[in-house]
Parts: structure tokens; C-alpha cells; sequence
């Protein structure tokens, strides 16, 4: 129900009911709001005689008041009306008070009536001191009032529930609203909830204010946004569901009455509200950050219920019955982006809409989220708001393209009509003497075209032989044994060292190949063949002065990449700085994609896995500016995303990355085994604790990608390791050890000793036998893990100080202390962190002096610092396997008298 609200205008005096505001003269005054609630209601009943009692019972309902209460805001109310105004209110001797004089009214809208009886101007059950200002909204079964602090004016929202069986919507609102603020670095995007009341009706969630909703705050000022505006004010709004997404939160209502903005035009600020129809992809997530279970069932069986969304903003896929996805609020986000740049907020998206979205790249983003099938949808919010800020980028590539286009076109038309005029120039010679000039014009323009024509025939036509004879043809049972048995691997090996001679007078085409063949040497890690291949590249490529060339680009990468993949840490660096170098800032997507990619492959080497995810994320974004059809490499990318995103710690990131990739893949048409095995295995470690279900995914992937790839594959040896990470969380010391030997024996044998990685799984094998208590055995290959780490990748390498407190943790096990602390010289937690933030590696450090001080019989020195490393390392003491750290520092710790 709803009645309606006016504006009162008495004397020179004008009272807005529906903003509860007061002006006189045409100036906003302050009145408590007691008294303006007085005013109110004589207002209501102008020209009539209202009984004090009736005041008292109607502003000051259900509290206890004190004498002259009312006479006291009557005071005031004559006061703030000022001497002109005042005597408008006359006292009515012992009865009340009226409003004389002449009342005008104006309807300025409608208010809810409440059916749970709350009113203006009633404190908030519960919460008395707190006043129910007006109420905001209502709908399904909930009811939302504002509320403020009489004495500080701090506003509050706060959300009843109607009926006890809408309780369940209110906790389950609270719940995802405790991840939101426990899981993100920034929460200022979500509404934040203080306090809730599930005990006693009504029922009510306590947040702060956030603001307008995006339907009220755009009709006074959308208007004056240009687009570049309107999109900054959306990119808030997706970043923030971003956000929700990666800490494992759909909203699934995602509408204009859900965003709130809070500031004027020049500086909104966005926050996302009512996630009471939210949906939880990770449910454990709860466990592990303390937050109780509330309106969230462990196992949703029931089927989806799309009527619990807004239909205009609800994807398609929904109404077939169909479970929300990621991809479902990515559509409620293109509805949302279509108004907001139509100016049409809460209008619907229908036939005909490009007409008001003029630009061509917005349009072709509109499409791409709100596209009916969720396989042709883009992937993420995300991935929405890299395309829209990279919208500029975007256009200059757009115009690049069309100017080339045009170039070629009119290159094609000159050579057509110069073709077609040479039967006739020598007979048109005789007569158009005047015009030679123009004809040796002509004939030069003739002339570079068709040269051009014949470079690119003869290069094709090399390319071609080199694929025939070279490549092809070795697989030709008339030419080799094997014929059609020949694996990838033999065939490119067979044709490298013709490449030389297929292509001597063509260095440009020479350089290509050999470019493209170290990538392909990459990919089945021939890391050594990789490497020659592309210093061939750039060697052919230099010579003849086009190594700036984006040939000379690709070929660079391909180098970065071999090289970190093999160690050699410095080389690459000293590539990729050429790289950036002759990059600059340049605008080609293409170059930008391929050196992000070999930079992320870098950082890897070092280490540095959160930069490193930034890198792959900067080359995906180029991809899809660049290639945004060739899905396989875009599929690479977003594998080595997803596993860095393990490394870097951002699980629930990696998952989602996971989960949407396997999705897509799984809808597309041909075989795409080989591609989710891969995203199953990049996944696995993300899952935290769960290792029923990280091994389930590593099993699924393992037969295929032994299969495909074969066992001494890199990828395959991931798995290895993966299982070898499963069984050590699980303590599962017997199948740990089995796991990492077999893995240290397949990587010395594929990388040989001068790889840092070979060293580093030796120093995983010491680990596990520290971890299952066979300290001596794991003491001399620790030692020799740390000494080949200190001679390949330096002292100041996260890996080798990693190593240096495993080998001092071993030789406290054994009570070696003069080794341990040979050791501590060299450890620095800053170090560490920039391999792996835990924020723990400086507790550690003290955790091994003071175990070193224990056994020296120091036990003053050793007591404060074991004290603080047991109590940052506290935590381990839930865990079913602490470590051995832990494990050795509370030993130390109770042996002190």
C-alpha cells in the first residue's frame, strides 16, 4: 500500500514532506527532527485544533517523554519559522496547538504504507536509537527503511524481513556480505553490513548508507555525463562484480535498484546491494575465514529458480531452467551498460537498440554480453571492463587496420588497371608524346607492384616447397622409414637444418620460419632446439637490419621464453629489455601480446608469480585486441593464468578462470580433451584443503595427458608434481616420497644438473622426508639442493634462501646447531616474500634462532623469540600435519625452564 506525500506552503514557509525538509525565505533551516515532525502533523490538519495528547501519541509513539517535551519543540519549531511565521502556530489553552493561516499543498509522490506498522519518525525496533526517516523501498518480501542518529545524524539502511519465511533470504544476504569484506583487499564497492537481528520479529540486516540507487541518483544526473563518464561510473559497477566473482560470489540480481551511488556527477562513488538472491560457487570458502553458514544450504539440490532475479536483466539461458553462472551476471551487466549509455536506466534493451550507441566498438561489446547463447558470451565481467577501458586502443587499431585495408584495395585496383592498359601503351605512345611524364609514372607504379606481386609468389612458393619436401614429405613413406609413424618431434627435427638452404635468398622468409620453429620446439620442450632456432631468427633478422621488425619481435619472445625455461635468468633478462626497448609504447597488439607473455614465463623463473599474473593478463587483453579469433593460443594464455594464479595465491581467482574455461571448451564443437585435462591440472592446486577433490581433477587430466603429451612431457611432470603436493598436505609420507623421487629422476633426465628446476624438486624430496621425520636422509640432499640453487640462480634468489631454511630446520632436527646457523646469514624475509607472500618467513627466521638459542642453553635470549614465532605460527596448531618448524619451535619452547 501507498499514500501519497505534499509540499506545504504556509507564510513565507515551505515544508517538503516526502525530504522532510524545512525552508523559510526560500533557505533550507535545521530543526530536530522531532519538532519537524510536529510541524508535519499540524500541516496534516491545518485549521484544526490537535490535542496534545494526540501529538505525544503520534511523534513520540511508545517512549517515555518528560514534562514540556512538547512544549519544548513547539519552541523550537516557532523559532526556526522566524518572527514572521511564528505566531502561525497558536497554543490552545489547556487542549493543544493549531496551524492558522492559509495552507497551499502540492503532491510530490507516493510513500509505502508499512505492513509491519513502522512509521517516520519511530525509532527502529531494536535499535531505539536510531529514528525511521523514510522508507526506501519494497519489494518481494522485504521492506527497507533510512534511519538516522538524532543526535550525530549518522545514517543507517536497514532491511526487514515481512514474514519469518523470508528469514532465509536476510542470512543468506548476510553471509555472502561477510565474504565480500573478510575476502577483498577493497570492499568499499559493497554495501557493508554493522549488525543483524535474526532473533526476534522483525527480522532486519544493519548496513551503513551507501546511497541513492543507480534509478534515482541517474535521473538528476546521467543527463550531464558525456560517455567516457558513463562508462568510468559502469566500470565501477563491473569491477565490483568482478571482484564478488573472484572471491566465489554471484549476485544474480544484478539491476539499477542494486547499485547505489553515493557523490554527485563529477566523483560517484558505486556500491553493490541486496544479495539476497546471491549464489555461493565455493561454500568451504566460509569454513576457512570463520563465517557461520547462515541461509546457504550445503548441497542445493533444488532446481534454479531464475523468479528470484528481475526478468528485463535475467540471461536467457535462465529461463530454460538452467543454473546462474558467472556469465549470467555478465548479461545483467551488458542490460545495465545499455542503459546507462542510452540514458535509459530501467528501460529495456529491445529490437533497434543500436541506434542509440552510435560507436561501433561499443555496440560490437554490448553483443559480445548480452549474446542469448552463454558459449558466445564473453567469459567475464572482467573481461567486459578490459575491452571497454581498452576501447581507445581498441579504435586505433580499428582505424589502423581500415587505413592498410584501404592501401592494399587501392594497390589491387593500380596494378588491375596498369594490367589491363599494357597491350595498348606503345600505340598510345605514338600519340600522347605530351603525356610522358604521366606514362613513366605509370609504368614505375607498374613496375613496384608487380615486383611486390612477384616477392610474395616467390615466397609463397618456397613456403610451400618447405612444407612439401621438408616438412611434409618426411613423413612420406617413399622417404622415410617411419612415414606415417613419424612423431612431430623427429619431422621438425629432420627439417631444421634445411631451413638454411630453403630459404638463402630469402632472409625476411627464412627468419619467420625459424621463428615459428622454435615455438613449435617450445611447445614439445626442446628448450635447446627452441633456443638455436630463434637466435637464428634474429641473427638472419639483424643482418639485414629488420630485427625491430615484428618478425624480429616474435623471434625475440620465443627467445625469452626458451631461456627462462632453461635457467638462463640473465640472458633473458637482457632480451626482454631489447624488447621493451624497441616496443616503447607502441600501440601493435600483437607485439604487446608477445612480450607480455615471454615476460610472464620470466617472472616465473624468478619467482615472482603475483607480477607475473599480471603480465599474462595484460597479454590476453592485447590477444583480444590482436587475434581475437584464434582461440588456441588464447587458450595457452589462459592456462599459464590460471596455474600462476595458483602459485600467486589467488585461488578462488584461479578457479573461476578454471571453471569458465572448461565451460567454453566443453561447449565448443571438435575434441577439446586435451584442453580441459590441462585446466583440470592448472586448477588442482587452487583448491586449497580439499584434496579429495584437487586429486579427483588431477586424475581426470592424468590419463589424457599421458595420452596425448606422453610421460616425460612438462605438463605431465606438473601433474607429477601436483600429486606429489596432494599426498604431503594429506601427510600421506609413503606416496609422497615415491611421487617426488619419480618426478626428480624425469626432470634431471629432461633438464639435466644446470637447471634450476631440477634442484628445486630435490630440495621438494628433502622436504618430504624432513616433514615424514627421516631428517638424515634428507639432510645431504637439501645440502646439495642449497649449493647447486646458490651457484645457478645466486644467494638473492627466493629459491635459495627457501633452501637455506630447510637445510638449517634439518640440522636443528639432527641438533647440528653451528650448521643452522650458518645458514641464517643469508636469509632475508623480503626475499622469500617476493617468491611467496605468506607474511610468516620473518616468524620462521625467529622460530630457527631461537630453537639455535635453546640448544646453546641461552634461554633468555631464546624465549621471547620462540614466544612470537608460536604465536604468528599459532595456527599450525589446528592443522592436521603442522610442520616441522612449528613442530621443532614448541619442543624448544617447553624445554625452557
Amino acid at each position: 500500500m501507498e499514500r501519497p506525500v505534499f509540499s506545504y506552503r504556509f507564510g513565507t514557509a515551505e515544508f517538503d514532506e516526502a525530504r522532510f525538509e524545512l525552508r523559510v525565505a526560500g533557505l533550507p533551516v535545521e530543526v530536530e527532527r522531532r519538532a519537524l515532525e510536529v510541524l508535519a502533523y499540524l500541516l496534516r490538519h491545518a485549521g484544526e485544533v490537535v490535542t496534545k495528547d494526540e501529538l505525544l501519541r503520534e511523534v513520540w509513539a511508545g517512549r517515555i517523554t518528560v514534562d514540556k517535551v512538547l512544549p519544548n519543540a513547539v519552541n523550537k519549531l516557532r523559532r526556526a519559522l522566524g518572527e514572521g511565521n511564528a505566531g502561525l502556530i497558536s497554543t490552545q489553552a489547556r487542549l493543544g496547538y493549531r496551524l492558522d493561516g492559509v495552507v497551499t499543498r502540492t503532491a510530490v509522490g507516493r510513500q509505502h504504507v508499512s505492513p509491519l506498522a513502522l512509521s517516520v519518525g519511530q525509532p527502529v525496533p531494536g535499535r531505539e536509537n536510531f529514528v525511521l526517516l523514510r522508507q526506501l523501498g519494497r519489494s518481494g518480501g522485504s521492506e527497507v527503511w533510512l534511519a538516522e542518529q538524532p543526535k550525530t545524524h549518522e545514517q543507517r539502511v536497514y532491511k526487514f524481513a515481512l514474514a519469518a519465511e523470508r528469514l532465509r533470504e536476510l542470512k543468506r544476504e548476510a553471509t555472502l556480505l561477510r565474504l565480500l569484506h573478510d575476502s577483498l583487499a577493497d570492499a568499499s564497492h559493497t554495501v557493508e553490513l554493522l549488525d543483524w537481528n535474526f532473533e526476534a520479529a522483525p527480522f532486519f540486516l544493519e548496513c551503513r548508507y551507501g546511497g541513492q540507487t543507480l534509478a534515482d541518483w541517474s535521473q538528476t544526473h546521467l543527463a550531464a555525463l558525456d560517455t567516457a563518464a558513463r562508462l568510468q561510473l559502469f566500470l565501477q559497477i563491473a569491477d565490483a562484480v568482478s571482484a564478488a566473482h573472484g572471491v566465489g560470489v554471484l549476485h544474480k540480481d544484478i539491476k539499477p535498484t542494486n547499485v547505489l551511488v553515493s557523490g554527485d556527477g563529477q566523483q560517484p562513488h558505486v556500491r553493490l546491494t541486496d544479495f539476497g538472491s546471491g549464489h555461493l560457487l565455493e561454500p568451504d570458502r566460509l569454513a576457512q575465514l570463520g563465517i557461520t553458514r547462515m541461509g546457504l544450504t550445503v548441497q542445493d539440490g533444488t532446481p534454479p529458480d531464475w523468479s528470484s532475479g528481475t526478468p528485463m536483466y535475467l540471461a536467457p539461458e535462465q529461463f530454460e531452467g538452467q543454473a546462474a553462472t558467472v556469465k549470467s551476471d555478465v548479461y545483467a551487466l551488458g542490460i545495465l551498460l545499455y542503459q546507462l549509455l542510452a540514458g535509459r536506466v530501467g528501460s529495456p534493451m529491445v529490437s533497434g537498440w543500436e541506434a542509440e550507441i552510435p560507436d561501433e566498438l561499443l555496440q560490437e561489446d554490448l553483443r559480445l554480453a548480452t549474446d542469448g547463447n552463454p558459449a558466445l558470451r564473453l567469459g567475464s565481467a572482467a573481461e567486459l571492463a578490459d575491452r571497454l577501458r581498452r576501447l581507445e586502443v581498441r579504435r586505433a587499431d580499428q582505424q589502423q587496420q581500415a587505413q592498410a585495408a584501404a592501401v592494399a584495395r587501392r594497390d589491387r585496383e593500380l596494378l588491375a588497371r596498369t594490367q589491363a592498359r599494357r597491350p595498348f601503351v606503345l600505340a598510345l605512345f605514338a600519340l600522347l608524346v605530351v603525356g610522358v611524364v604521366v606514362a613513366v609514372g605509370l609504368q614505375q607504379q607498374s613496375v613496384s607492384a608487380r615486383n611486390q606481386a612477384r616477392a610474395e609468389l616467390a615466397r609463397a612458393n618456397a613456403l610451400a616447397r618447405f612444407l612439401n619436401e621438408d616438412l611434409i614429405g618426411r613423413s612420406n613413406p617413399l622417404v622415410s622409414a617411419k612415414g606415417p609413424d613419424a612423431t612431430l618431434r623427429e619431422v621438425l627435427l629432420s627439417a631444421r637444418d634445411r631451413v638454411s638452404a630453403s630459404f638463402d635468398t630469402q632472409p625476411a622468409t627464412g627468419a619467420v620460419v625459424h621463428s615459428n620453429l622454435a615455438a613449435l620446439f617450445g611447445a614439445i620442450d626442446l628448450f635447446a632446439e627452441s633456443q638455436a632456432q630463434a637466435e637464428r631468427a634474429l641473427a638472419l633478422l639483424e643482418r639485414h637490419g629488420a630485427a625491430d621488425s615484428a618478425s624480429g619481435v616474435q623471434a625475440r619472445a620465443v627467445l625469452v621464453r626458451a631461456l627462462s625455461r632453461t635457467g638462463k635468468l640473465a640472458q633473458a633478462e637482457e632480451h626482454l629489455k631489447l624488447l621493451d626497448q624497441q616496443a616503447g609504447e607502441s600501440a601493435d597488439p600483437l607485439n604487446r601480446m608477445r612480450i607480455e607473455a615471454a615476460r610472464s614465463t620470466y617472472l616465473i623463473g624468478r619467482g615472482e608469480f603475483p607480477k607475473a599474473a599480471s603480465a599474462l593478463r595484460l597479454a590476453l587483453s592485447a590477444h583480444d585486441a590482436a587475434e581475437p579469433q584464434q582461440l588456441a593460443q588464447r587458450d595457452t594464455l589462459r592456462l599459464d593464468l590460471i596455474s600462476t594464479l595458483t602459485l600467486a595465491d589467488q585461488d578462488q581467482a584461479a578457479l573461476v578462470e578454471g571453471r569458465s574455461l572448461i565451460e567454453q571448451a566443453q561447449a565448443r564443437k571438435g575434441d577439446n580433451e586435451l584442453l580441459i585435462a590441462m585446466a583440470r591440472l592448472a586448477m588442482a592446486r587452487a583448491n586449497g584443503e580439499d584434496h579429495a577433490a584437487a586429486e579427483g581433477l588431477l586424475r581426470a587430466a592424468q590419463p589424457v595427458i599421458a595420452e596425448r603429451l606422453g610421460e616425460n612431457h612438462s605438463r605431465y611432470l606438473n601433474l607429477l608434481g601436483e600429486l606429489q603436493g596432494v599426498a604431503f598436505r594429506r601427510g600421506d609420507w609413503p606416496q609422497a616420497i615415491s611421487y617426488v623421487q619419480m618426478l626428480h629422476e624425469r626432470v634431471r633426465a629432461k633438464f639435466g644438473d644446470q637447471h634450476v628446476l631440477t634442484h628445486v624438486v630435490m630440495m621438494n624430496w628433502a622436504r618430504t622426508l624432513s616433514e615424514a621425520g627421516q631428517a638424515k636422509e634428507a639432510l645431504p640432499k637439501a645440502r646439495s639442493g642449497h649449493e647447486q640453487l646458490l651457484r645457478l640462480a645466486g644467494p638473492a634468489s627466493p629459491q635459495t634462501q627457501d633452501a637455506a631454511i630447510l637445510v638449517a630446520t634439518i640440522a636443528l632436527a639432527l641438533g647440528d646447531t653451528a650448521q643452522a646457523e650458518s645458514m641464517f646469514s643469508g636469509i632475508d624475509p623480503k626475499v622469500l616474500e617476493s617468491g611467496r607472500a605468506t607474511g610468516l618467513w620473518a616468524s620462521g627466521l625467529d622460530a630457527l634462532r631461537g630453537i639455535a638459542l635453546q640448544q646453546r642453553g641461552d634461554a633468555k635470549a631464546a624465549r621471547p623469540l620462540l614466544d612470537a614465532a608460536l604465536a604468528a605460527l599459532k595456527e599450525e596448531e589446528a592443522l592436521a600435519q603442522p610442520s616441522r618448524l612449528y613442530l621443532l619451535a614448541k619442543a624448544a619452547r617447553e624445554r625452557l625452564p
